[in-house]
């Protein structure tokens, strides 16, 4: 058996699970976007925790070299966190 990167596996898996997300949580599925349907996988798996889809978030930015954006975005998060507006 072939060992498999992470990156292979998620080009492998990925697409299928995102169309299964499209076709059973929308009522047009043409219409959801490859995004609409991960954000609802990444919520669900989370059980809904704004915290860790924030953890989510700045992971994939970190991992996709948005260094300066994912900071200013943190920020953002800790000030929203001690204005107590959640």
């Amino acid at each position: 058996m072939k060992y498999k990167s992470s990156d292979e596996v998620v080009k492998d898996l990925m697409p299928n699970v995102i169309n299964l997300v499209k076709e059973k949580a929308f009522i047009n599925p043409d219409q959801a976007s490859d995004c609409d349907a991960l954000g609802i996988l990444v919520a669900r798996c989370l059980d809904w925790s704004g915290e860790d889809i924030m953890e989510v978030i700045f992971s994939a930015l970190e991992d996709s070299n948005y260094h300066d954006l994912n900071q200013r975005l943190l920020k953002t998060y800790q000030d929203w966190e001690i204005t107590g507006c959640q």
